[in-house]
């Protein structure tokens, strides 16, 4: 079988020293139990809230649907939480992401099956959970970015979920907003210190995530300049229609290694290049189990 994945990023895999780090492009592959909806993307969520602005806010629905043309959507998000209030922004928050119950995808399935101790998403939703929670009771622990005891969770012998923005579970803590993550670096210091320094100590693998995410630009910029011989992460994506120089910056600027999947709309590649990966994880734990070179 010819590869098609780096081969340090398999060996990290088998070794279990990588972190899977999924956005929210992974839950977009679920479907409510309507059997059509979809959990919207973040933009398309900020467009929706905007519908419930006032009449008398002409001049506010301008400027927040400028916010999201520009990808500025945590000053979007906080505009509108603002003048709708939290406790209807709340409950826009769970209509969205929590009412539709959303079902697991076989693509959970086949991140599940990579077998890794250490998962990070700042998806909200609680669909990964869901698929997990099919194989057993205490399969995965669920930590949250203001979870105490994240540290010693990592420490012991069980995988374990980090939820970097919150959870759907408890949505008066949940990072939205530009003030939710400037009380968040500041609150949560210590979570965002682990993260670096899983980000010094393991290979991460972004699956499902975006170029434009506040949260983890901060990270892998924090990173590439703190850390400047570091080594490299790996960015799955679709193939950009991009040139070279594009990408050799977003490469460099955040130390990362792009693995581009073939693009279509529904990016039904993904799980078909997972499913590889899955395939050439396995074969590569069996060679080393022959070796016993963990």
């Amino acid at each position: 079988m010819k590869t098609i994945w780096p081969a340090e990023l398999v060996h990290a895999i088998a070794c279990r020293r990588c972190v899977l780090f999924f956005g929210s492009g992974i839950s977009m592959n679920s479907v409510g139990v309507d059997g059509k909806t979809r959990p919207p993307t973040w933009a398309q969520f900020l467009l929706d809230a905007v519908k419930h602005l006032g009449p008398s806010t002409k001049k506010i629905v301008v400027d927040v649907k400028r916010l999201i043309a520009d990808k500025d959507y945590l000053t979007a998000a906080e505009v509108i939480k603002n003048e709708i209030k939290a406790d209807d922004f709340v409950n826009l928050v769970k209509d969205a992401f929590h009412t539709p119950d959303f079902q697991p995808a076989p693509i959970h399935d086949l991140l599940f099956q990579l077998d890794l101790r250490i998962s990070i998403t700042p998806n909200f939703d609680g669909i990964y959970e869901t698929s997990v929670a099919k194989r057993g009771a205490g399969v995965i622990t669920v930590k949250k970015y203001d979870d105490a005891d994240i540290a010693d969770s990592l420490r012991r012998h069980e995988r374990v979920l980090i939820k970097s923005h919150g959870s759907i579970s408890n949505p008066n803590h949940l990072i939205f907003t530009r003030t939710d993550y400037a009380k968040a670096r500041n609150k949560n210091r210590e979570f965002y210190e682990l993260l670096d320094a899983l980000l010094r100590t393991h290979t991460f693998i972004f699956v499902g995530c975006g170029f434009d995410d506040p949260d983890i630009r901060a990270l892998l910029e924090n990173y590439r300049y703190r850390h400047e011989y570091g080594q490299n992460h790996f960015f799955v994506t679709a193939k950009q229609d991009q040139s070279k120089q594009i990408k050799d910056v977003y490469s460099d600027s955040l130390k990362i290694r792009l693995i581009e999947y073939p693009f279509d709309k529904n990016h039904t590649q993904l799980p078909v290049w997972l499913g590889r990966l899955v395939e050439e994880v396995n074969l590569e734990r069996i060679e080393i189990s022959k070796s016993q070179s963990w």
